[in-house]
């Protein structure tokens, strides 16, 4: 019985694979899609939605959002020679001081100045990576004292395929 017991377990996962396979209800789980960003692409023809996310990425308040986003969710996009970043190396409060401070690095200005320990945070939580300077290391990391964060950059020529795409789309339409 011992010498059969791997063939019967086989079996029973080939039934079952073949039970998954032909009886099941295998309908597409539809994906969740934050509600509020479909309405906002409906309430845009594709073109300007691209536009306006295209100008969006220029705003300090937008590239502030993105470096609190890398810091508590970490990025994985940018493929450098240190590896992906984890997310939640600083808190939520911190997260919201290093961006400032990072802002500051490439000459860009948040809203209100920056507090005087975001400097210690970013010491503490990026600049082993980034350097203190936050020149990214001699391109092991990502630079952050660029005028225009490298995530941006990607996002925009993104944006620029997608907008074009577009109009390529809007003008090879046949009229109804």
């Amino acid at each position: 019985m011992q010498k059969n017991l791997p063939y019967l377990v086989i079996l029973i996962v080939l039934v079952y694979a073949f039970y998954n396979a032909k009886f099941r209800n295998n309908a597409k789980i539809p994906a969740k899609v934050n509600q509020e960003y479909t309405e906002h692409v409906k309430a845009h023809k594709e073109t300007s939605h691209f536009e306006e996310e295209l100008s969006n990425l220029k705003t300090t308040e937008y590239v502030k959002h993105y470096i609190i986003d890398v810091i508590n969710h970490g990025s994985d996009q940018l493929e450098f020679k240190g590896g992906e970043m984890e997310g939640g190396f600083a808190s939520k409060e911190d997260a919201s001081k290093i961006a400032c401070y990072v802002l500051e690095l490439s000459n860009k200005k948040c809203k209100s100045p920056y507090p005087k320990d975001a400097a210690m945070f970013y010491s503490s939580n990026c600049a082993g990576c980034h350097g203190e300077d936050g020149k990214g290391l001699g391109g092991t990391y990502p630079d952050l004292s660029k005028e225009k964060l490298l995530g941006i950059e990607i996002k925009e020529e993104f944006l620029k395929t997608m907008i074009r795409k577009s109009t390529k789309k809007s003008h090879h339409k046949k009229p109804k």
